[in-house]
């Protein structure tokens, strides 16, 4: 069974849409049919691409793909004079929900382009078998997991610190999981208002590992720490900027690596018991502790997503004006000289997302062999896994 994960990252969800034109639109052309997933999760704009994976219909993943090469920041939030005064009142009077950006835009758009139809088709045909949306409940910081599935048998077996809860995903939902706290509104879902699921759980593998994935497609929205490095340049001033930036980025990426580390142990586990006593120990972890071998490819930039933030913004600035202009000019400014990671997150600008679509297209381009060989593994095989870099 085929597991796609998308992580959250806000503005850097153009690239997952460029990974998944190359997965869902180019390599069929050479395997001869598309590789749908059979389970999706998503967290915050993972959510959103999700939706497209998930409802498996090519006319709206072309649409996901034109939606993110011609996005303007005025299709996803504003910042006006009197949005900026609002949200000061509120902070200061403490009588409702905190929020810098007017989201109403954004609001508008996934509900108009939800792909409600396909969605509902795949899901109650049961050729997508679940599709798993991550949110945060602001009350009580639990995981929500919410899980949409004909499948009345599937058990998440959530961790503690989280919820499951079983219902038809829409509009809602997604909205919910991409609601970034201080800068977007709180979603009311039941049992109570929700925010963003990265959170808890930005990259949300094991739900989609509960869900009976074995073979799984991880799409990422940052360099590794091992691509990166550790040195701190001498010239860096730890703003709010840049501490913003880096905070966001801890979220984004941390936990799926120790996720991925603890795979790929459960793999070596299993590869030793098989050699070492046969077929009959693998058999007996599988139905005595539900461990089973999960072959896993991780997708993520080859470059530096800050970086190229910067660096547009810089040569092609957004159309926009008064205070948004005035507090994305002082995000860039405030970054690093050569990067900006708060800005990456914000910067919903056609000359910024329609590059990051190009990369995730070409990064998976480059992974093309490995992404085959994942598709054409088989789950009762144990040996060596595909790459997971």
């Amino acid at each position: 069974m085929l597991g796609l994960v998308l992580a959250g990252g806000a503005a850097r969800g153009a690239y997952e849409a460029g990974v998944l034109r190359f997965l869902l639109r180019e390599l069929p052309r050479r395997i001869g049919h598309v590789p749908w997933p059979d389970v999706v999760s998503g967290t915050s704009v993972g959510a959103l691409n999700g939706m497209f994976a998930a409802a498996r219909d090519l006319d709206e993943l072309d649409s996901l793909t034109r939606r993110w090469r011609q996005m303007e920041i005025g299709h996803v939030y504003r910042l006006r004079r009197r949005d900026v005064l609002k949200a000061i009142r509120s902070a200061w009077r403490a009588n409702g929900p905190f929020a810098l950006f007017d989201v109403a835009p954004l609001h508008e758009m996934v509900r108009r382009e939800f792909p409600r139809r396909a969605l509902r088709r795949a899901i109650d045909s049961c050729e997508c078998r679940a599709f798993i949306v991550s949110a945060t409940e602001l009350l009580t910081g639990y995981n929500s997991l919410f899980i949409d599935s004909k499948d009345v048998r599937l058990d998440l077996k959530p961790l503690p610190g989280a919820r499951v809860y079983a219902e038809s995903i829409g509009p809602e939902h997604v909205l919910a999981s991409s609601a970034l706290p201080f800068l977007f509104p709180p979603v009311p879902l039941h049992p109570g208002l929700h925010v963003d699921g990265g959170l808890r759980q930005n990259t949300p593998l094991r739900p989609l590992l509960r869900a009976g994935a074995d073979r799984v497609l991880v799409i990422g929205l940052k360099r590794t720490a091992e691509d990166e490095g550790t040195t701190v340049p001498a010239d860096v001033i730890p703003n709010l900027s840049f501490l913003a930036g880096k905070s966001l980025n801890a979220l984004v990426l941390d936990p799926v690596e120790r996720d991925l580390r603890q795979t790929r142990d459960i793999n070596r586990f299993l590869e030793w018991g098989h050699e070492r006593f046969g077929r009959e120990f693998t058999d007996g972890a599988e139905q005595d502790l539900g461990l089973r071998q999960i072959h896993t490819l991780f997708i993520n930039p080859t470059e530096d997503l800050g970086r190229i933030a910067a660096e547009t913004f810089r040569s092609r600035p957004p159309r926009v004006s008064g205070p948004l202009r005035a507090m994305l000019a002082t995000i860039a400014d405030r970054g690093h000289a050569s990067e900006s990671d708060l800005l990456s997150y914000l910067y919903f600008d056609r000359a910024f997302t329609a590059q990051l679509e190009q990369l995730g297209f070409e990064d998976a381009q480059r992974k093309e062999s490995q992404i085959v060989e994942l598709l054409d593994t088989e789950s009762v095989a144990l040996g060596p896994q595909p790459s997971q870099g």
